[in-house]
Order: C-alpha cells, then sequence, then structure tokens
C-alpha cells in the first residue's frame, strides 16, 4: 500500500486554520468586529482550510481507487462507518448539548431538519458537503488520465463559479430550495473534490513539476498568497466559499508541498504534524464543543485577550486531540471518530486514511 508522508501535513495545517477560524470567531469576534486587527486578518486567511481539506479527502479516496480498484459495496460499507455515522453521533451530540445546556435550539425548526441541512452545530454543514461527494464519487472515480479528466476539472471550476455567483434555485418544495441554497450544497465545493481527484491521478507528474520548477511556482505562488493577503478588507468578511479561492487554492497546495519537503527534515516537526493529521477528524468534530465550554468557564476572560491566541489554539488543539484519542480507545470508537490506524513499523510512513473520512 502507498504512502503520502506530505498528506499529514497538509492535512493537519488545514485542521489548525479551520480551528483558528472558530476559536477566533468564538473569542475574539465581540459585536460585530474583531478585538483586534491581527487577529481578523488571521481569520480571513485561514478561511482556506475547508477547501483544503475538501481536496485531501477527493486525494485520498481517488488513490485508494487506483491502488485497489472500485468496489461499490466495500465503498458504500466504508462510507457508512467513517463519515454517516460520525456526522450522526456529533450531530446528535450538539443537538443534545444546545437543548440541555444552552437552551438554544431554534423552536421553530424540527430535529430532522437539523441532519438534513447540517446545522445541528455550524462546522458540520462540511461533513454533509462530503457526504454528497460521496453519492457522485462513483461517477468520479472512472475517469484515467487523459485529457477528459482536464475537461471535468474546468468543467467543475466554472460550475462552481456559476454557482456561487448566480446559484440561487426557487422551487416549490422548501425543503429542496433551502438544501440547494445553503453553504453545504455541493455545487459550492465541487471544483476543490475535482481538484483533489486530478491531484491524485497525476501525481507523480504534480511532483515531477514541483522538483523542475521550484523557484518560477514558489515566486508565483507568493505573488498570488501575497494578492490573498492584500485583498483582505475587515469591513467585508468572505467565507471558506470565496470565489476567488478557486484561483488561489491550488497555489496554496504547491506552497504546502514545499512546506512539507521543510518540515521532514525535522523528525519531531513531523511526528507533531502526524499526529495533528492523524486526529485532524476528531479535532474538526471537537474542537467547537470545546470553545464552547472555554466559553462558559472562568477561562473565558482570561483568553479574551488577543496576546493569548496563541495559547488558546493550543489549549483547545490539545485538548481537542486528548479527546479525539480517549474516544480512538474505546472498543467501537471508530464508529465516533474514524482514526487511521499508525503502521507498527517505524520505517514506514504514517498511514492516513480519509479526513472528511
Amino acid at each position: 500500500m502507498k504512502y503520502y508522508q506530505e498528506i499529514p501535513v497538509i492535512r493537519s495545517i488545514a485542521a489548525i486554520l479551520v480551528v483558528s477560524v472558530h476559536v477566533i470567531a468564538g473569542l475574539y469576534y465581540v459585536g460585530g468586529e474583531f478585538t483586534n486587527t491581527s487577529i481578523g486578518y488571521i481569520n480571513q486567511l485561514a478561511r482556506i482550510g475547508t477547501p483544503i481539506f475538501a481536496i485531501i479527502s477527493a486525494f485520498l479516496l481517488m488513490s485508494m481507487v487506483l491502488r485497489k480498484g472500485f468496489d461499490l459495496r466495500q465503498f458504500i460499507q466504508s462510507r457508512f462507518s467513517k463519515i454517516f455515522v460520525p456526522y450522526l453521533i456529533w450531530s446528535s451530540v450538539y443537538l443534545l448539548y444546545k437543548y440541555h445546556v444552552e437552551n438554544s435550539l431554534n423552536p421553530d425548526l424540527s430535529i430532522s431538519s437539523y441532519f438534513l441541512y447540517g446545522n445541528a452545530h455550524y462546522h458540520l454543514y462540511f461533513i454533509l458537503t462530503v457526504l454528497q461527494f460521496y453519492l457522485v464519487f462513483p461517477l468520479l472515480a472512472r475517469f484515467k488520465k487523459n485529457s477528459g479528466l482536464f475537461v471535468a476539472l474546468g468543467a467543475s471550476m466554472i460550475i462552481n463559479y456559476l454557482w456561487l455567483t448566480f446559484g440561487n434555485v426557487t422551487t416549490d418544495v422548501e425543503w429542496i430550495n433551502r438544501f440547494v441554497n445553503g453553504r453545504s450544497f455541493l455545487l459550492n465545493w465541487i471544483a476543490y473534490f475535482m481538484m483533489g481527484i486530478t491531484y491524485a491521478v497525476y501525481y507523480q507528474e504534480f511532483q515531477d513539476l514541483l522538483k523542475r520548477h521550484r523557484t518560477s511556482l514558489l515566486l508565483v505562488s507568493g505573488v498570488i498568497l501575497l494578492d490573498l493577503w492584500i485583498s483582505i478588507d475587515l469591513a467585508r468578511l468572505y467565507t471558506s466559499t470565496n470565489i476567488s479561492n478557486l484561483i488561489y487554492i491550488p497555489f496554496v497546495i504547491v506552497v504546502l508541498n514545499y512546506i512539507f519537503r521543510r518540515v521532514r527534515s525535522d523528525a519531531t516537526a513531523m511526528k507533531l504534524f502526524q499526529a495533528i493529521g492523524t486526529h485532524s477528524m476528531g479535532i474538526y468534530l471537537v474542537h467547537p464543543l470545546v470553545i464552547r465550554l472555554i466559553r462558559r468557564s472562568e477561562w473565558f476572560e482570561y483568553f479574551q485577550s488577543g496576546s493569548m491566541f496563541v495559547l488558546a489554539m493550543i489549549m483547545i488543539l490539545s485538548i481537542s486531540m486528548g479527546i479525539s484519542y480517549a474516544i480512538s480507545l474505546l472498543p467501537f470508537g471508530n464508529y465516533i471518530i474514524p482514526v487511521p490506524k499508525r503502521r507498527t513499523s517505524p520505517r514506514q510512513p504514517v498511514d492516513i486514511q480519509q479526513v472528511a473520512s
């Protein structure tokens, strides 16, 4: 079985970015304003984290198909246990927390609607997005190394752009209107999943490109990311579905691959990134609950200062990863939080499975 050592590094960085968005929103965004300008910029820059998760999810799934072939029955069983069951469990956890602890459930919404629209809590919409991707993946898995894949990638970017720009469907069925016009709808993200599939199919060619054109790729990527930073306007906040991310994200993937090449020479750093990457799904599912508990504790006042942001991040990441690890030790813990198994041989890279799986 083939292992991709850069994936836990890329995925752990994506997890840190996503957590930072929610930490800032939960602790440092008050009255419609960020308590610190620098933290506001970090919040906006970190919005690239979720699209990176989408790319890595599709990459790992497609790379598995390229190695083993596609078995529909096995695929359904795997996705059911690794994504659908955890989605149901964690949606229930957050609903129970809101009902018993915060008393904040919307009385106008039925319980089933929270599961249907992915809004049991603000981060669970993306798990619903991944589930939609799994529904169409049996068709996408048919793409091979030819021009058809690039045509599909281009088409997905156009569709994604048009949907984000003009998408507003109105039918006579209210639940359909709400579903397709929600942030979880697949067409808001389809380009990133196709990027991940293309990345997997042309993995070796991409790595060769990174080796041959390191200087020019870093220069162009640096300019693109500088534009991303300059374009941030705290008076006009954007989300992870910002249209500009369709351009920014491919260059971010390039930069992250180069970051991995620097990190892999440091054994301690690699172990840290591997640990975060391995528990990235658990961190993603758990961290909003940790943030809410901190807000209700006496620690909240201590962490409200912008100077405590880094410490707050370390604490929330550590607690979330600790919870993920503890759950993974339970007899059926993998149905609650899917955590990939590590290889026992120290000579082998870590076996990284799906993220959103």
